[in-house]
């Protein structure tokens, strides 16, 4: 990887944005071994704009969710367990138009996570740009000047935030002034996590910089949260995919990557202590697909595990979770098992330290039904229940594995 450049380096310092190590609070001490979760919000850009109507009611209620319930008891993989939510990370499209009202939902929405304790990080999706993201300039006003952006989001973290039970959480840096590319870091149960927000199909030059920033923190487990990664067929995204790099006229290497060309090119695959890449955008009505011929059926979400060809041959945890499509008319009606409401989703994914194990659930906000596996008559109504569900348990021990 290139070293960060010059006009990143200066850009990160000229608004107190850059740090390997952050601050730290005092007398902070984790508690270790304790069960923690971390929420992924799936594209909630249809709540920002019309789900159920134009006030954002949904997307404020789901954050309300996260808060209240935070301790949620998780009884599907014994021992049962509370939640212990501590982060929330998105995965791009707050918005589906960079509007001031949409906007607007989005900030009230994440917002209720600021006033409770509870640190967010996410990066821009396409639909957070104000025009074609084939330019960077267009990115929309909230990532650039406001709410998301770098300037806001380090004063919000100030010295760093209190996460309970001894658990905190840092702003780290960011690439420039914007919030399309960030870092932050958590110590959470005596593990400290690294995530990276990166810009929608990176370019070189951001990928340096979170080379760089991973680098500084080698004993932080690394996450990257992207817009783009996965494909609902739970493959890479490539240049020609449908909703691929090609398709908004971004310019190949260095300005943007596929999945697979930051991967493979740009060298990602190499990365020591990265253990994730969570990600949304795709549609399962895109039907992206595999050359190889091996790709899974289209699906909500995807887990796609890929080993890394770094020193340490680590498996790299790949997720995709994207709802969007579960009910655009916002038609909720919690009597029924068939989708309807369910766009309001959370993807809960939470470390059983004690175990070695990483858990993945999904529930709807609004209905409280639970996603279940993959179903090809979706939505006849076997695909969600009202009973807790475990959609997959696994072992992982961090940079232990």
């Amino acid at each position: 990887m290139k070293p960060i450049t010059r006009r990143g380096f200066s850009a990160s310092l000229l608004s107190g944005l850059v740090g390997a190590g952050a601050s730290r609070l005092k007398g902070v001490r984790s508690v270790p071994g304790a069960d923690f979760t971390i929420v992924i919000i799936p594209d909630p850009q249809y709540l920002a704009a019309s789900c159920p109507d134009k006030l954002g009611g949904y997307y404020a209620a789901m954050m309300r969710w996260i808060v209240d319930h935070k301790n949620i008891a998780l009884t599907s993989s014994p021992p049962s367990f509370r939640a212990n939510i501590k982060t929330v990370v998105g995965v791009g499209d707050c918005v589906n138009s960079a509007t001031g009202n949409e906007f607007a939902n989005a900030q009230a929405a994440w917002a209720t996570l600021d006033k409770n304790g509870i640190a967010f990080i996410t990066p821009p999706g396409n639909h957070d740009y104000s025009g074609s993201p084939s330019s960077r300039s267009n990115l929309g006003a909230q990532f650039s000047t406001g709410f998301f952006s770098a300037r806001n989001r380090s004063r919000v973290y100030g010295s760093g935030i209190s996460l309970g039970d001894g658990d905190a959480a840092y702003w780290v840096a960011s690439y420039d002034t914007t919030g399309a590319n960030t870092a932050v870091k958590f110590d959470i149960s005596g593990t400290r996590l690294l995530f990276l927000a990166m810009d929608f199909f990176a370019g070189n030059a951001v990928w340096s910089w979170a080379y760089d920033v991973m680098s500084a923190n080698p004993d932080c487990e690394c996450y990257i949260t992207t817009h783009a990664w996965l494909t609902t067929n739970g493959t890479q995204f490539q240049r020609t995919d449908g909703y691929g790099p090609g398709a908004y006229s971004m310019a190949g290497s260095p300005y943007a990557n596929s999945a697979a060309e930051a991967w493979n090119n740009v060298g990602i695959k190499t990365w020591a202590n990265l253990l994730g890449i969570f990600s949304g955008h795709d549609l399962i009505s895109s039907r992206n697909s595999d050359p190889s011929g091996t790709s899974s059926p289209a699906w909500f979400w995807q887990r796609t595990p890929i080993r890394s060809e770094s020193r340490r041959q680590q498996t790299v945890q790949q997720l995709f979770v994207n709802s969007q499509e579960l009910d655009q008319a916002c038609s909720m009606s919690s009597g029924r098992r068939n989708g309807a409401g369910q766009i309001a989703s959370v993807f809960l994914l939470s470390r059983r330290l004690e175990l070695g194990l990483i858990e993945g659930r999904m529930i709807a906000t609004q209905s409280g039904d639970w996603f279940e596996s993959r179903s090809p008559s979706f939505p006849d109504g076997t695909s969600w229940s009202g009973s807790e569900t475990l959609l997959f348990s696994i072992p992982f021990t961090g940079l232990g594995n």
